[in-house]
């Protein structure tokens, strides 16, 4: 009896043994999570939010929301991918084992071997107005690289990486996470146009593009810049200077039926202004209104996304004259020679015309440029009257609408030159006429009184 018992309680106490083994160990495993985890809470939702602006990149940020005065951006494309695991181990940012994965890591590491880090699915998405992106996505280690951007946009964000939770170094986790990489924005290009070397067509005009060289992130260098420009087709391609450079050397043109293109040696170039002069003939009217703009390209070979310069525009209009017969405007005159003036005192001219046997005569005058008004006024002075007639030297004033021909139309009359006096005509004429009739009267009685006396005679 002793011995079963003792065999009872033996066993009891074995049985009670184990479970208070048991009881430890489960202790200790939890304990031992406990750590490995340390004071993240892996329940604890985690949000990214990506905050676009224009400027230079500063300091590394901590995480927090920040006061950022720079304009927002919208409209850049970023991807956000989860780095899942290291050759083959997986990162668990709830555990210690996860953190010592990526102890060091840099976003070139991850991506210059992707053999060694596997990515998960790509989350793509645009900042809104606000320039912000925000996504709630799991604990991990992400990979966030900009994709697209706006054409102003020359110096992209470099891609980087951001732990979800991150870690504040005062034994603290950020669940809500903010970054804010920062994009160089490329100046708008600016374009004036200059007055014709003369007011005529036929005449120059320059075109004067102002490109913008930008700043670039400190991780950027210029490879590339060039300037194109697509010319109307009333515009016919004469020259390029660029300031302070030497083409060739700086700088080579190339002219591919209308369109020009300037392109620079980016290693030559610094930030700032460059200064390109155009130079291009007025061929043809058309509408009378020619437009130009040009594109600039920074670190984009094949020019996929410019950054075009304002429109400026040169306007033109036609002047035409009509000569006619004062009295009868169907009666059109040719040879009647014009000059046309710049000014009312005649001593600027600007071209000669002469009607031809329709009575007509035309010209092609400048008119203005931009915002200027659509009319400008030219005078005109008749220095060669047509045959027969007498030549009005007058200075006459008229007005040039862009592009309106029928507006800017002008009869002109002549008027015949006096001829020399005929006779028979008039009072001397008269006086003439009753002289001789009274003579041949005078003459037809003398006739008769002699032929009378005759007669008398013959009867004695």
């Amino acid at each position: 009896m002793k011995n079963a018992k003792f065999g009872l309680g033996r066993r009891l106490a074995v049985v009670l043994g184990a479970l208070a083994l048991t009881a430890t160990g489960a202790a200790g495993a939890a304990n031992a999570a406990d750590v490995s985890a340390g004071n993240i809470d892996p329940d604890q939702a985690t949000t990214l939010t990506i905050h676009k602006h224009s400027g230079t990149q500063g300091k590394a940020g901590d995480g927090t929301p920040q006061n950022i005065t720079n304009p927002a951006l919208a409209g850049v494309t970023f991807s956000i991918q989860k780095v899942e695991s290291k050759n083959g181990a997986a990162i668990d940012l709830d555990t210690a084992a996860g953190w010592d994965l990526i102890s060091g890591v840099k976003a070139e590491d991850v991506t210059a071997s992707p053999s060694a880090y596997k990515l998960g699915t790509a989350v793509t998405d645009e900042t809104d107005s606000n320039g912000e992106i925000s996504k709630t996505l799991d604990h991990g280690l992400y990979l966030v690289t900009e994709t697209d951007a706006p054409a102003n946009v020359v110096s992209k964000a470099a891609p980087f990486l951001v732990t979800l939770p991150l870690s504040q170094n005062n034994g603290s986790w950020l669940y809500d996470v903010h970054v804010y990489p920062k994009n160089q924005l490329q100046d708008k290009p600016e374009k004036t146009v200059s007055e014709p070397t003369a007011p005529v067509l036929g005449s120059d005009v320059t075109w004067d593009i102002t490109a913008k060289v930008p700043a670039l992130n400190k991780e950027d260098t210029l490879s590339s810049f060039a300037v194109t420009d697509t010319l109307d087709p009333r515009l016919q391609y004469k020259s390029v200077a660029v300031e302070s450079k030497t083409e060739g050397t700086d700088y080579t043109v190339t002219v591919d039926g209308q369109k020009v293109t300037v392109t620079f040696d980016a290693s030559k170039l610094s930030v700032g202004d460059v200064k390109i002069k155009l130079t291009t003939t007025v061929k043809t009217l058309g509408t009378g209104v020619i437009e130009n703009t040009a594109t600039q390209f920074v670190n984009d070979p094949k020019q996929d996304h410019g950054t075009e310069t304002n429109t400026p525009k040169t306007k033109w209009g036609d002047l035409e004259i009509t000569k006619i017969a004062k009295g009868d405007e169907s009666k059109t005159l040719a040879g009647a020679e014009f000059e046309v003036y710049s000014d009312a005192e005649g001593k600027n001219k600007v071209g000669t015309i002469t009607t031809g046997s329709n009575g007509k005569a035309s010209i092609s005058l400048y008119v203005g440029k931009d915002s200027e008004p659509d009319n400008r006024d030219y005078w005109i002075k008749e220095t060669k009257a047509p045959a027969g007639y007498v030549l009005d030297g007058t200075i006459k004033k008229v007005t040039v609408k862009v592009g309106e021909t029928a507006s800017t139309k002008y009869s002109i009359e002549n008027t015949q030159q006096d001829h020399p006096e005929l006779p028979l005509t008039g009072a001397n004429g008269q006086m003439l006429a009753i002289i001789a009739g009274s003579a041949l009267v005078l003459l037809a009685a003398g006739s008769a009184l002699v032929v009378n006396r005759r007669r008398h005679a013959a009867q004695r």
